[in-house]
């Protein structure tokens, strides 16, 4: 029979993390683009792609979907991790980061000075980029306590 360490991700929360992570980085990755360097002609000039609208609301819907996985491995897998004394670099490192990207997000969502909110977005997704390398050492490093 095939055991798992206690604190390790279920099978389901293991894959809900890269399934959500994934949508948010390929989302994410897809906006920057249609945002800095896809426009298309407009009538009245340079106008964004209408797909950089879509990109957004997946984004939102995948940073929801990831906030909900994060809740349901926070009592196990942080939980047991950091009393087990496994892994806490990069697991702290990668829940900051998702605690910045949280932050900034909300920045993005409900701050109205135009400063603030160009300064939250590069911040966000400066971040962002941050959040797969850091997702893939978490991962990698967890997996020599097997």
């Amino acid at each position: 029979m095939n055991t798992r360490r206690p604190s390790r991700l279920s099978r389901w929360q293991e894959w809900s993390v890269y399934i959500s992570c994934g949508l948010l980085i390929v989302s994410g990755i897809g906006w920057l683009i249609f945002d800095k360097w896809v426009h298309i002609a407009g009538e009245y000039g340079s106008e964004h792609h209408p797909l950089q609208h879509t990109t957004l609301i997946l984004h939102g819907v995948a940073a929801y979907a990831f906030l909900i996985v994060a809740g349901t491995i926070i009592p196990v897998h942080i939980g047991l991790g950091w009393t087990l004394r496994r892994n806490r670099k990069s697991g702290m490192t990668f829940a900051s980061i998702c605690i910045v990207l949280a932050l900034t997000a909300l920045g993005l969502y409900y701050v109205g000075n135009e400063v603030l909110r160009d300064w939250a977005s590069v911040v966000h997704w400066v971040v962002g980029l941050a959040a797969l390398p850091a997702l893939v050492l978490h991962a990698i490093s967890g997996r020599r306590f097997e």
